[in-house]
């Protein structure tokens, strides 16, 4: 493929494997909009692998360690054919899997990247992917209990989450002159806590999702603190109990969610587009909990909680008009934790 054509198929394939994020990177100026893009997609890449059903652990390991492999050494982005081996027999059917079989149109366009780019990017998905390989043998060992404690919890959401955190940060700096060092070391104290806070939302939110599924990211030390197991969670016996474990659950997110404020707000303001893109994400997660803690009846029914074109829309609006304004920012963010913590 030419070059065009390696642009457009990440462009492309972008909102098929992320219909929450490519709107927001798709706000980014160029080229950083395109740096994360890629970037986003190679973190898809190793996220398929771990999640691949068709894989036992010792394959997944070993393709995983090839990938990082890939990435740490700098001449191989030009020749993956020996990491695409591996991949072959994987299915073809599905966004992520397109991708993974797409994966050289991928590398080619990473491989045009300016070497800081590359560094910045490659640095993080190899700590992505460590973390990754870390948790496959507990999962497999045992999907349900492969995380203790809410230590744990923290531990594997850095890993899975944390570090997009740490790669956007090293991506905005690298793109603007207008992000120092001094500001670049303001962002670096909240960027885990910007991707840890989204990161546990999609815990919360997905936890009916997962329960059918026989997936659980719920520490054994929150369970027995709620005298539950993960089969009573959604149990109406157990409705109070779960409940209040879901609520500690929320305060935890939030706790992450205060961080990822402080993040934005110290996105220098001529940085318009780049605290657009973060923004968005962070009032949509808020609504997100908002609605959760309104229907938790149509929650612990096993239906997936989801806000609304128009929830979204209004959240797009405000941001559009106060973006510039952090004292608009905070309130708002204030105001929606409140309601949340209160509901």
């Amino acid at each position: 493929m030419d070059r065009d054509t390696n642009e457009q198929f990440c462009i492309d394939i972008l909102p098929k494997v992320s219909r929450t994020f490519a709107p927001t990177i798709r706000m980014l100026p160029q080229p950083l909009s395109l740096h994360v893009t890629v970037a986003y997609l190679l973190c898809r890449v190793a996220d398929t692998i771990e999640d691949s059903s068709v894989l036992d652990v010792e394959h997944k390991k070993a393709i995983l360690r090839a990938y990082a492999s890939l990435l740490q050494r700098e001449r191989s982005c030009l020749s993956p054919d020996g990491f695409m081996q591996r991949l072959r027999t994987l299915p073809r059917r599905g966004a992520e899997y397109e991708l993974l079989h797409n994966f050289p149109s991928l590398m080619a366009v990473y491989a045009r990247f300016p070497l800081n780019v590359r560094k910045g990017i490659s640095i993080w998905v190899v700590e992505m992917v460590s973390g990754m390989r870390k948790y496959a043998q507990s999962k497999y060992n045992s999907t349900q209990n492969f995380l203790n404690t809410l230590r744990d919890v923290d531990d594997y959401i850095y890993y899975v989450a944390g570090t997009v955190g740490n790669m956007l940060t090293v991506l905005f700096a690298h793109y603007s002159s207008r992000i120092d060092r001094r500001i670049a070391k303001k962002l670096e104290k909240n960027a885990e806590a910007f991707g840890k806070g989204l990161q546990m939302i999609n815990i919360i939110r997905d936890m009916p999702a997962d329960w059918r599924y026989h997936r659980s990211y719920i520490p054994n030390e929150l369970l027995a603190k709620y005298d539950l197991t993960r089969q009573s969670v959604f149990s109406p016996r157990a409705a109070v109990r779960s409940r209040e474990m879901v609520d500690e659950l929320i305060d935890l997110a939030l706790s992450y969610l205060d961080g990822a404020l402080q993040y934005i707000v110290d996105i220098p303001k001529a940085e318009l587009r780049i605290r657009l893109a973060c923004l968005l994400p962070l009032f949509w997660a808020l609504q997100t909990l908002l609605h959760l803690k309104n229907n938790f009846d149509v929650f612990f029914n096993k239906e997936k909680i989801k806000i609304s074109r128009a929830t979204l829309r209004e959240e797009l609006c405000f941001a559009h008009v106060s973006v510039l304004s952090n004292q608009l920012l905070r309130r708002r963010y204030h105001t929606l934790r409140q309601a949340i913590t209160s509901a």
